[in-house]
């Protein structure tokens, strides 16, 4: 046999009446350890960014150049101005 179908509001009261049953208290020292805890996700991104950017610099970079002189593409120092011949 087929069920009739329940509307969305009933199914969602459903699912959500154990979430309003516990108490909104918040823990002690929330926003204390909130902000702790962006502090240090912002600094983990940040080092991951600075790594990131190190590595391409340093490494990828230098590999670049020596696949186009490879290819017999002119590798050149930046001129003064900081721009290549090409600009």
């Amino acid at each position: 046999m087929h069920e009739p179908e329940r509307l969305d509001e009933e199914v969602a009261e459903e699912l959500l009446a154990p979430l309003r049953e516990e108490s909104d208290e918040a823990p002690p020292n929330l926003p204390e350890r909130t902000i702790r805890k962006v502090q240090a996700s912002l600094t983990a991104r940040d080092l991951i960014d600075l790594t990131t950017i190190v590595f391409v610099l340093r490494f990828c970079a230098p590999i670049l150049d020596l696949i186009a002189a490879m290819f017999g593409g002119v590798v050149s120092d930046s001129d003064e101005e900081g721009r290549n011949n090409d600009e």
